[in-house]
């Protein structure tokens, strides 16, 4: 597939732009190279820990320019799933601060593991401070009816120093004691391409997803008809372009060479 009508860039960012504290090298400079090109670029991650505002602090600390319109979270689109399933819904969220926050700032009330009873959703995130309490209380609920969400089904997660669990690991826990498989809304799926296409204001054709998995990026590329790029940092490792059903169109060392993928 060509490169030459891409308008806009929809990037990953663990693995891809940074593992964890550290930005990979040549990311901010290949970045902002980019940006002078003409390209409209936004950062979709499937981790939901932080709010929008707080990944523009986070990149700006690595010399990353960036707004909040340029941010989507998991965490932000299943806020936004929910508010227009059922305004004012009453959530017990297995997540952390980046999911709460960007879901009260839509008029979602959260409950704790105290009222499993009177949920509406449970929604699974990254929790880094999960405790058996959380886990019998989505259980409960979801036995009672609520509905089972998920961020992402993601099951590692790209570290300084290896991979940690997930929060596809913590859904998995829920499923096995449930029966009930979780609505997962993070990539890859058609609710996130939807959300972001609609961030960028352009067509899947317009548009190439830059990332460091197959089971997310590129299948999220796929999923939309778009062109998927995949690096080699991150999680990368762990896949075999060669071997996997959906295959990258283009595969590079890092985003660092992204700009000359692209011709600048």
């Amino acid at each position: 597939m060509s490169l030459r009508n891409i308008r806009g860039l929809i990037i990953d960012l663990d693995g891809c732009v940074y593992v964890g504290k550290n930005p990979i090298e040549g990311a901010a400079e290949a970045l902002e190279k980019i940006r002078r090109m003409g390209y409209k670029l936004l950062f979709l991650t499937n981790n939901s820990t932080l709010t929008r505002d707080m990944y523009v602090e986070k990149l700006e600390k690595m010399g990353i320019r960036t707004s909040r319109e340029e941010i989507l979270t998991s965490g932000v689109i299943a806020a936004r799933y929910i508010a227009r399933e059922k305004p004012r819904a009453r959530v017990f969220p297995i997540t952390e601060v980046g999911f709460i926050e960007e879901a009260r700032e839509i008029g979602v009330e959260i409950l704790d593991e105290e009222q499993p009873l009177e949920v509406d959703y449970v929604v699974v995130g990254l929790d880094r401070k999960l405790t058996y309490r959380k886990l019998a209380a989505a259980v409960k609920a979801i036995n009672k009816g609520a509905k089972f969400l998920c961020t992402n089904l993601d099951h590692i997660l790209p570290s300084e120093d290896g991979f940690e669990p997930g929060a596809g690991a913590i859904a998995a826990a829920i499923e096995r004691a449930t029966g009930i498989k979780p609505i997962s809304v993070g990539k890859p799926s058609e609710v996130a391409n939807m959300e972001a296409f609609s961030a960028l204001g352009l067509s899947n054709k317009d548009v190439a997803f830059v990332g460091d998995r197959l089971d997310t990026d590129i299948k999220s590329a796929k999923l939309a008809g778009s062109i998927g790029i995949m690096v080699k940092t991150g999680a990368a490792r762990l896949f075999n372009p060669s071997e996997a059903e959906d295959k990258p169109d283009y595969i590079i060392d890092s985003i660092a060479h992204l700009p000359e993928l692209l011709g600048g």
